[in-house]
């Protein structure tokens, strides 16, 4: 997903990218809860035919799950932010904050969008400045790359 809002003060721009996050927080818990519900379920009645060794296993399961569902949520929490201004284009990247932070000049930099390595594979969103690319937007879909790689090139060139 992409999102952009123009500073009126610096007139510079402020590109954020995210994953698609489609389960909410609330959302997950239910579906938990009710995976939890059923798995409950069919371990007592495995228990109480006499099978009671089945219980640890479900329960078992159900944490493999909800580990599961907590790797997604961290992954969809990632954030890319670009922000172009007058003279320099900043990236940063992180979880709940800048983990990583590239600072480029403007009139050096060049955005490139190479195409897939393999069929079936994603395009190359890069930033590249003296032969060193970064890659951006991995989690992107194909068109919301490309209409990123158009939106950079058009800011980058205005400068």
């Amino acid at each position: 997903m992409i999102e952009s809002e123009r500073d009126p003060q610096t007139g510079g721009k402020r590109i954020i990218l995210k994953p698609n996050a489609s389960l909410t927080r609330w959302q997950a818990r239910l579906l938990l809860g009710g995976f939890a519900l059923v798995l409950a379920s069919i371990g007592a009645v495995f228990a109480f035919i006499g099978c009671w060794f089945v219980l640890p296993f479900a329960g078992a399961e159900w944490l493999v799950l909800a580990y599961c569902f907590s790797l997604a949520f961290r992954q969809s929490a990632v954030r890319e932010v670009i922000t172009v201004t007058a003279a320099d284009v900043k990236l940063e990247r992180g979880i709940r904050g800048p983990e990583q932070t590239f600072q480029f000049r403007r009139a050096w930099l060049g955005v490139s969008l190479e195409g897939p390595p393999a069929a079936g594979h994603p395009s190359r969103l890069c930033l590249k400045r003296h032969g060193r690319k970064i890659e951006i937007g991995r989690f992107l879909v194909e068109s919301e790359r490309e209409a990123l790689y158009r939106e950079l090139k058009k800011e980058l060139t205005n400068g």
